[in-house]
């Protein structure tokens, strides 16, 4: 996907505000720490402050020139971490904020976890759960299975059980597991959920010549039951796990 990093800054920035409750599970002595989809970086900039030493990674180049420039003393790296080199045991924390749901093949994703932390390491991550965005998914498949397409959703969103018995598989012991809804105020008054489809479902509208259209309808669909009177409130969903990587097994 193609990132704004400046619009996502300005019109997105409750991605990393609701991330920031995650720092309260890192160590408080020093750490190495590798902050997966860091962003436009200002979570991995928080942890850095936090006396940790940091390395923030992301896909997209737009994110990493944007959080290079705010944050210079930072370490940024751009990169897909799961095909980027990293040694073994190398950290004593891998953090992620709303990002794991964008990555499809979570055995591979899982693997590079476990390899990467240091016996007894720990993973801090949030992400979509089960049933996020259900609302804006189902009155987008709606819209395009009305122009005889169908809509495939991009994004992994797991339940409690299905993700934790996930990472025990890669020898995690689970230490914090929750869903939650998270119902999230979109930013722009009524252009807000049109922002927020246009960034999110970027791929997909930019393979229809109706978009406009499509979101004129959304809209319409979506308005009784996300419209607040003066702001559009996503039907979000989170999972938040705390796992611990075992000493020995």
């Amino acid at each position: 996907m193609d990132w704004n990093a400046k619009q996502y800054d300005h019109q997105h920035d409750f991605v990393f505000k609701y991330g920031s409750a995650l720092l309260g599970y890192l160590p408080r002595s020093a750490s190495t720490v590798l902050d997966i989809g860091c962003g436009t970086g200002e979570l991995t900039h928080q942890i850095q402050q936090l006396g940790h030493r940091v390395t923030g990674i992301d896909q997209s180049a737009a994110m990493i020139h944007q959080a290079t420039y705010q944050f210079p003393e930072v370490n940024f790296q751009q990169g897909d971490i799961l095909h980027m080199p990293i040694a073994p045991a190398s950290y004593d924390v891998i953090f992620s904020n709303a990002v794991f749901h964008w990555i499809a093949d979570q055995q591979h994703l899982t693997r590079i976890l476990e390899l990467a932390l240091k016996p007894g390491g720990r993973l801090i991550c949030e992400f979509g759960a089960q049933g996020n965005i259900k609302a804006i998914s189902d009155a987008f498949g709606a819209e395009l299975a009305a122009i005889g397409k169908r809509y495939r959703s991009p994004f992994y969103f797991p339940s409690v059980p299905e993700y934790t018995q996930l990472l025990k598989t890669r020898h995690f012991i689970i230490v914090k597991a929750r869903e939650y809804p998270r119902p999230t105020v979109l930013k722009g008054g009524w252009q807000g959920l049109r922002n927020w489809v246009r960034q999110f479902f970027a791929a997909d509208l930019a393979e229809l010549p109706n978009a406009d259209e499509i979101l004129d309808n959304m809209e319409a669909r979506l308005k009784p039951i996300l419209w607040g009177g003066d702001h559009w409130e996503a039907d979000y969903r989170r999972i938040q796990v705390i796992a611990q990587k075992q000493s020995a097994f």
